[in-house]
């Protein structure tokens, strides 16, 4: 029988000749890269607060062709940051974009598909959790407020419908992926009038949205700390 090998009884690590030896970099250095190659594909496409925003987005998923499908309008980055600054509720649609923010103290966050009763009207009113829970959410945290979809486009729709009949948020961002109605809610976003953030097409995701607001929070890769607290 082969001999058994347990990494506790590893001798030497990296392994002699493996692949971490020969191509892994150290956190450091993946992030001056990283940066360095974010500064040369933003280029000039965008300028001022907006291009560190996309820069933060293109960091943040390592795609380069981001900078093809974004879209900006009225001012977003001043907007969001205005709103923040006032203390108002960043509203996010699903767990998972809460989960990568990094929330600094006293800023609140609610999700729309854990808001109170957003299941029972979802079922009541044939509509997903996550728009009925923008609905739930709107007076107290919506309106006024940051308003974050990085997945369901019904919850973009809401938005838009509240927004229109209630009143506007301070700025939305959406970069909700799907063949299904991402595109169009998008599309109708851009159109709005409304301060935003977008993602246009069908791509996106739950990770463009978390560098975007990481970054409008103030937190980036070169803030203080953010080389120790990396989790590369």
């Amino acid at each position: 029988m082969p001999k058994t090998v347990t990494s506790r009884k590893l001798k030497s690590w990296p392994i002699t000749g493996g692949l971490l030896e020969r191509f892994g970099l150290r956190s450091a250095e993946i992030d001056a890269r990283s940066r360095s190659m974010v500064r040369e594909i933003v280029g000039g496409r965008f300028e001022g607060t907006e291009a560190d925003l996309v820069a933060a987005m293109v960091y943040a998923t390592g795609d380069p062709d981001l900078v093809n499908q974004v879209a900006l309008s009225h001012d977003p980055v001043g907007r969001a940051r205005s709103a923040l600054g006032r203390a108002r509720a960043i509203v996010v649609d699903v767990t998972m974009v809460s989960v990568g923010i990094r929330l600094p103290a006293g800023q609140s966050l609610a999700v729309a598909v854990r808001a109170p009763g957003a299941e029972s009207l979802a079922r009541s009113s044939g509509t997903t959790r996550a728009a009925a829970g923008m609905k739930r959410l709107w007076d107290d945290f919506g309106r006024g407020g940051l308003i974050v979809i990085g997945n369901a486009p019904t919850a973009l729709l809401a938005v838009l419908d509240l927004a229109a009949t209630v009143g506007p948020p301070a700025c939305v961002i959406a970069t909700c992926a799907g063949l299904a109605g991402a595109e169009e809610a998008k599309e109708a976003l851009v159109e709005s009038g409304l301060p935003h953030l977008v993602v246009r097409g069908s791509g996106g995701g739950i990770g463009v949205a978390v560098g975007a607001v990481n970054h409008l929070l103030g937190w980036s890769p070169e803030s203080p700390g953010a080389g120790e607290n990396s989790e590369r």
